[in-house]
Formats: structure tokens, C-alpha cells, sequence
């Protein structure tokens, strides 16, 4: 029968490092010497512990095993081989069964404890079970914490009070910018369904912070005697940090697409052209989509089909646009357009297209109304993939270093046998890119965001039930798209990295490229080496083509395969027609060049 030997713990208080041995657990072969230690670290304000077991295996062989496992679960926690054929075989393992670290602000009737899950050993024949590690360190000058609370919410009757007719704002990020006095560091705290937030600070060696919320809220909601841009303190705790958020009328009336980042010929694909509202006041209008006459629309396979189509053109009125609506920041109306491009585009081919909406008296910002893309014509391609804009020159993505922030996009697909209930998506942000600046720009379905952590945000699709590529290859895809700034004064050759990973239910992780931009000197000099919004119909022409171009001041020439010049000419935007009566039937190549940035076009003479 096995002999039980229960741990007793002797205590030394040293310095703040507690230490405890006891008396061996021994059954058969097995001897087995627990060393356990914990100590408090003021200047981390959390208490650490070390778990090991001095193992001695009488009887022991090459080859021999000594397994640890959770009693409960039956999970091995760690294990070991006598690889040398010592007999006695004397090992150390560290099986982890308490928490290695306690913070300070879990501190219980000033004792930090470290209680473990019951443990089995396990060599051969013998086990010793109901192997518990305990300790508990008398911690006496913990790190001292204090809570921030307050409320998020629209005051419609501007009285600076929440009451009868306020609306709660959820899931808003609030964040403490700490300054300690040596350091910085920062905490949030998000709103729930009654706009209420709290956060706990650590006090110790603070010496001030600063309480926001995230400036793109600043817009609509422009700051108040009542409801400032951030709140600066010196103490703990504060209670009613309100952020009583009061309506402007501006609106800022925005026309975007989200669109998979490459296409194939003949294989369906979604098009997801929206407008949104980033203002308090209503916004009725039409959103208007120019296809690449390269693809056949299927409004039966659509999401809210258009209301008027004439030839590539593609219409629908939206109505009461506005962020209120939904009691969120980011509200918009979005089809999903299915289109299939024709058999006869080929790789290396782009199809483009042009969003629009309509401009409104109060639309303080009209350029953003008009958005252009374009989408590469490949064969077989990565459908997890991480875009960036601007994309910049070279390998190394090289962007002047005048610009202050960067889009990008995250593509996902479900190429599994299954739909996807739940997918989501973890970015990590580059040290050198602004987090309190994220600000989010589309999603191809409900979506909500969260912090992990000061710089890591995770996208979440629940419920989004994503349908496999074989089911039905067009809605198997799914995208975000966020904005964030550059911090400021960052140095010639500062490189900005980003990728993310894509989980799929309980599937592992599956990590996108790596989208990389280069902060280097190119005095006007454009990010982009590629001109957008270029499209050219019809294609294969008979005797006439026409050309759609987005730029002033551009140039159009038109060459055989072999380079040969046939046509060269100066434009300005906007639509020009081009004969071509006089060619024989083939290929040529139509380039038009705008400063640095260009784009070449196949075209086809029948």
C-alpha cells in the first residue's frame, strides 16, 4: 500500500522572499522533495513563485519515465527520460501547478497566495497522487491601486447629466495614459450597455494620468465644458469621469469599397461597396458603383440588390444615414455586389472600379466621396492576406516621411469543408504606429473590437457563419479595414511592420504576410507606383476604345508587344475615346502616366 508522507511547509520571512521545505512523498521508487519559494517585487508590484521537485528514482533504467500530471484533468504538465541509464536517477522538474506570479491588487489580507492544482507523479508502477503546493507570502508594502469610473453616452438635452433621453454608448475604449516617476505606461477600460466604464490604476510611484477617449470621436462630438478631450488627474480614485458627449452638425459623408485582393477569370467574387456617416446628423443620398465592364452582375445572388442598373452602372439610395442609429461609432449602408469576371481577362490584368455618393451641402469633407479600386487578375493566390495603403515603392514599401498614417486591410477566407461560426482576428500594432488613433473603416460583416492589450486589437466575428469556398466560394471571404496614425518624429528608415493572425473557430492560427512600409526621403515623390481607378471598356474593341481617367495632367501612349509607339498624347480627367480603325487585329498595351504613379492596360483589337 502506498505510503503518504502530506507536505508540511516551514517558513522564513527574509528580505521579502519566502521560502518553504517539507518532508519527502516517497511510494515505491519514487522519492520525490518539494522546494518551493515565492518574493515580492515592489518595482513590478507582484509577488513570484518557483515550484520545483527534487526527484530521486531508485531502480531506474535508460529509457525510464517520470510523469507529472493534473489530478483532475489528467494533463501532463511535464515529464522526463532517463536518457543516461543512471540508476539512481536524480532529476529536478518544475511542474507549474501554481501561478508563477500574484499581482499586488489580488493581495488577500496582505498575503499573496500561491495554491496549486492537485498533482499525480507517475514512474513505472508507482504514483503518488494528491500532491498539493501552497504558499503564502506575507507581502507588507504592496503596490497601492485606485479605480477610474465614469459614463460614455450622447447628452441630447445638453444638460452635462445622464437622465431620460441620453443615449448609452457601448464598447467605447477608455484609456489612462499613466506617467510614473520613472516611466509611463497606460490602461483601458471599455463601456458596457449602460456606457458605464471602469478602470483600476496603480497609484505607486504615479505621479499623473490623463483620461480619453479615442479622438475620431472628437468629430462628431466636439469637446465640452461639460465633456473635454481628456481628463487630467494626480489622485485615486475618481468617480464620474463622464464623457457627456454633445452632437454637432457637421457630417462627413464617406463612399469606400472592401473587395478579396485578387480575382480569378470566371470565379464569382463579392464587391462590397458602402457609404457612411461619421456625423450626428441624418445623410439621404444615392451611392453610386461603376463596374469594370470585364464583369457580369448577378443581382439575385446580391446582397442588397441595386435599385437601378443601366449597363455598369450600379445604383441605391441610402436614407437617415447617421452614427445614432445603431448607438455605435461606425454605421454605414453596404451592398454585396456578386460579380463574375469574364473568361476573358488574364493574369496580370486589373479590374477597376469607382464608388461615389452624393454630396450634401453640410458634407464638410466632398473629397472623400469618391473612392477608387482596383482589383489584380491572378491564378492561385493566398485568400489570407494583409493589404496596406499606402503600399509605397520597392520591397521595402518605402512612403515619405510626411505620411501620417496608414490603411489597412485584412482578408480572410474559409477554405475548409465547413461554415466558420465564429472567426476573429488579432493585429499586433507596430511600436512605432499610434494605438490611440485606431480608427475603423469597414467590415464585410457585424463586427465588434477590443483591446488586448495597449497595442494589440482583436476584431471579433461572432456568429458571422461563414460559408466554405465549396459551398459558396463568394461569401466564404471576409475583410477588415482600420486606419491608424504614425507616431510622430520617427527617423528616415523607420520601418513599420504589420500582419495578423486569422482564427477560424477553435482552429490554430493562421498568420497573414507580413505588410511592411519604409519612412524614407522622396521629396514629391507618391507612395504609390501604381495609378488607381484607371479603367478601359470595352475590351476586346472593335474600332473605338474609351479610357476613364481619375488624374489631371496625365499622359496616355499606346504601344505594340514589341514597344513600338503608335499613340501619344496629354489629358486631363475624365473620359476620352480613342480610335483604333487603323490597327490590325491584336494585342497592345495602353499606359497612362500621372507624375510617378502609372498603370499599363492590355487591349485587345478584334
Amino acid at each position: 500500500m502506498m505510503k503518504k508522507n502530506y507536505l508540511l511547509l516551514i517558513s522564513l520571512l527574509l528580505l521579502g522572499r519566502f521560502s518553504a521545505s517539507a518532508q519527502a512523498y516517497v511510494t515505491g521508487d519514487i522519492t520525490a522533495f518539494p522546494m518551493l519559494s515565492a518574493n515580492h517585487d515592489s518595482t513590478q508590484c507582484a509577488s513570484f513563485s518557483t515550484e520545483m521537485y527534487n526527484f530521486t528514482i531508485a531502480n531506474s533504467f535508460l529509457g525510464d519515465q517520470l510523469i507529472i500530471k493534473d489530478q483532475n484533468t489528467g494533463f501532463v504538465m511535464t515529464s522526463a527520460t532517463n536518457t543516461t541509464g543512471a540508476n539512481p536517477w536524480m532529476i529536478t522538474l518544475m511542474p507549474m501547478s501554481m501561478p508563477p506570479v500574484v499581482p499586488d491588487f489580488a493581495i488577500t489580507a496582505g498575503m499573496a497566495v500561491f495554491g496549486g492544482t492537485p498533482m499525480k507523479f507517475i514512474c513505472g508502477s508507482d504514483t503518488i497522487t494528491n500532491v498539493f503546493s501552497f504558499l503564502q507570502l506575507p507581502v507588507t508594502n504592496p503596490c497601492q491601486y485606485g479605480n477610474v469610473s465614469g459614463r460614455v453616452y450622447i447628452d441630447n438635452n445638453a444638460d452635462c447629466a445622464y437622465n431620460t433621453g441620453d443615449v448609452p454608448l457601448v464598447s467605447v475604449p477608455a484609456a489612462a495614459a499613466i506617467n510614473f516617476t520613472s516611466g509611463s505606461g497606460s490602461q483601458y477600460g471599455y463601456s458596457n450597455a449602460s456606457g458605464q466604464y471602469t478602470m483600476q490604476l496603480q497609484q505607486s510611484w504615479m505621479t499623473n494620468y490623463t483620461v480619453s477617449i479615442p479622438s475620431n470621436y472628437q468629430f462628431i462630438f466636439p469637446a465640452t465644458t461639460c465633456s473635454p478631450a481628456s481628463y487630467s488627474f494626480t489622485s485615486l480614485p475618481q468617480t464620474n469621469v463622464d464623457f457627456s458627449l454633445q452632437c454637432s452638425s457637421q457630417i462627413d459623408v464617406q463612399s469606400a469599397a472592401m473587395a478579396p485582393p485578387s480575382v480569378r477569370p470566371g470565379i464569382a467574387f463579392l464587391l462590397h461597396p458602402y457609404v457612411s456617416n461619421t456625423g450626428c446628423d441624418t445623410a439621404t443620398g444615392v451611392l453610386t458603383l461603376i463596374k469594370d465592364p470585364n464583369t457580369v452582375y448577378n443581382a439575385a445572388l446580391s446582397t442588397n440588390p441595386a435599385t437601378y442598373v443601366n449597363g455598369d452602372t450600379l445604383k441605391w439610395n441610402f436614407v437617415n444615414l447617421t452614427n445614432l442609429s445603431t448607438g455605435a461609432y461606425w454605421n454605414s449602408f453596404m451592398a454585396g455586389v456578386h460579380l463574375t469576371p469574364n473568361t476573358t481577362v488574364n493574369i496580370g490584368d486589373t479590374l477597376c472600379f469607382t464608388i461615389t455618393s452624393t454630396v450634401l451641402s453640410n458634407d464638410v469633407n466632398a473629397a472623400n466621396n469618391q473612392y477608387s479600386i482596383c482589383i489584380p487578375v491572378v491564378n492561385a493566390y493566398d485568400p489570407n492576406v494583409k493589404e496596406v495603403s499606402p503600399k509605397g515603392l520597392g520591397v521595402n514599401g518605402q512612403i515619405p516621411t510626411t505620411t501620417n498614417h496608414l490603411d489597412y486591410t485584412i482578408h480572410f477566407q474559409n477554405t475548409g469543408t465547413a461554415p466558420a461560426i465564429n472567426v476573429s482576428v488579432i493585429d499586433t500594432l507596430d511600436a512605432d504606429l499610434d494605438a490611440s488613433s485606431l480608427r475603423i473603416l469597414g467590415a464585410s460583416h457585424s463586427m465588434n473590437a477590443q483591446w488586448l492589450s495597449s497595442n494589440v486589437v482583436k476584431f471579433n466575428f461572432n456568429n458571422i457563419m461563414l460559408s466554405d469556398s465549396i459551398t459558396n466560394e463568394p461569401k466564404s471571404h471576409g475583410q477588415v479595414r482600420f486606419s491608424i496614425n504614425l507616431k510622430p518624429g520617427l527617423a528616415v528608415g523607420t520601418q513599420l511592420t504589420n500582419k495578423a493572425s486569422i482564427y477560424f473557430d477553435t482552429n490554430p492560427a493562421i498568420v497573414t504576410n507580413t505588410a511592411i512600409n519604409t519612412l524614407a526621403l522622396l521629396s514629391s515623390v507618391s507612395p504609390l507606383n501604381t495609378l488607381q481607378g484607371v479603367m478601359l471598356y470595352p475590351n476586346p474593341a472593335s474600332d473605338r476604345f474609351s479610357i476613364d481617367i481619375p488624374n489631371d495632367a496625365s499622359s496616355i501612349s499606346m504601344t505594340t508587344v514589341s514597344g513600338q509607339v503608335l499613340r501619344k498624347q496629354v489629358v486631363n480627367r475624365g473620359i476620352h475615346t480613342l480610335s483604333i480603325q487603323d490597327l490590325a487585329s491584336g494585342i497592345y498595351f495602353v499606359q497612362v502616366n500621372s507624375g510617378n504613379q502609372q498603370v499599363v492596360k492590355k487591349l485587345i483589337k478584334e
